[in-house]
């Protein structure tokens, strides 16, 4: 910038000098002659007025110029401080993810001893517990000799161990589920024997609760393993007992939708809060919290939200479906691929 000061104020006055040099030496020197009108306009053009604008044109280049200046050592400061910011960030994310690839090895190695330690403990409760079952079931082929409090204790111990036996064989199930060694076996599954089977066997401890199974004429099986699509119908006709007041009716009904079955087991319970409806398909998680007199665990709807989807279908809730604020009710749908074949059964709907 320093020679280009120079050059703006050095090159007007040389231009002003060669050009008065020229007209001196042309109009004076050489042929001498008045002093004229005409010689004092070239003067100053030539040797004023060019070397002014000249003067003028040069500050403006060096004006644009200094700015220029400005602007690349902002960019090459700004860059700079990119430079050290991308670095320092990448640093920082090097480390990061470091750090968050020894978390997930640690969650994974503590996933693999959470199923390893709930597999053990179930086998290993299973077995004892298999021989209270079969010694409760000796006891009870002479209960009628047993005073009536001591059979209803007989009872109560029954329920329960067969209670147990269904949890664990539960959590042994969401274990396999989890590790990717529970493959459905699917086929043509006949559904409304299948849900007549699994109400009566529920409403069996509750003989004087309402129910009801409808189901469209001619049906479709379902394209399902009948193992799984027991477990996820049973799961939500028990959860619909459990949750609604033992004198309300509970509703299965299964009908054709496009390519689907759509099953649905509906209650008059409490219904579901709209905020919980997301989360009430998490493992454990229950929408009274700890403080329910309901007994339960939350692994019955997490359970049949995975078989569900492991057999190719859907599951959702819809809550509340009546107008009666003492008992909005909820009710469970969940949708399996159709086989595409005709059920034997022609019946389409008996109450219990």
């Amino acid at each position: 910038m320093r020679w280009l000061r120079v050059i703006r104020w050095a090159l007007p006055v040389v231009l002003a000098g060669v050009a008065f040099s020229f007209e001196l030496n042309e109009h004076v020197l050489r042929e001498p002659s008045e002093i004229s009108p005409g010689l004092i306009g070239e003067i100053v053009i030539f040797a004023l007025i060019g070397p002014i604008a000249v003067a003028f044109t040069l500050g403006w280049v060096s004006r644009l110029i200094a700015g220029y200046q400005a602007t690349s050592d902002a960019l090459l400061a700004a860059n700079r401080g990119l430079e050290a910011s991308v670095a320092e960030r990448t640093l920082n994310l090097a480390a990061a993810n470091r750090d968050l690839s020894a978390a997930n090895e640690e969650l994974r190695q503590l996933d693999r001893l959470k199923s390893e330690f709930v597999s053990l403990v179930s086998h290993q409760l299973r077995a004892p517990l298999t021989n209270i079952i079969g010694a409760l079931e000796l006891v009870a082929e002479d209960a009628a000799q047993l005073p009536t409090p001591s059979q209803r204790s007989l009872e109560i111990l029954a329920s329960e161990s067969e209670r147990l036996s269904r949890l664990i064989q539960t959590i042994l199930d969401v274990s396999r589920l989890e590790a990717g060694r529970l493959t459905p076996r699917l086929g043509p599954v006949a559904i409304e024997p299948l849900l007549m089977r699994i109400c009566r066997s529920a409403v069996s401890a509750q003989p004087d609760r309402p129910w009801s199974v409808t189901v469209s004429p001619a049906l479709p099986p379902a394209w399902a393993d009948e193992v799984l699509l027991e477990e996820v119908a049973r799961n939500l006709v028990e959860n619909a007992l459990r949750y609604s007041p033992p004198e309300s009716p509970i509703e299965v009904a299964a009908e054709a939708s496009d390519s689907t079955v759509r099953v649905s087991v509906a209650d008059h319970g409490p219904g579901i809060p709209v905020d919980e409806q997301a989360k009430i398909f998490r493992s454990f998680h229950r929408v009274d919290g700890e403080e329910s007199t309901v007994a339960g665990y939350g692994l019955g709807l997490y359970f049949a939200d995975k078989l569900t989807l492991a057999q190719g279908g859907t599951i959702r809730v819809e809550s509340p479906i009546h107008d009666d604020p003492s008992g909005p009710g909820s009710r469970f749908i969940f949708t399996l691929p159709m086989a595409g074949e005709e059920p034997d059964s022609e019946n389409p709907a008996e109450q219990g």
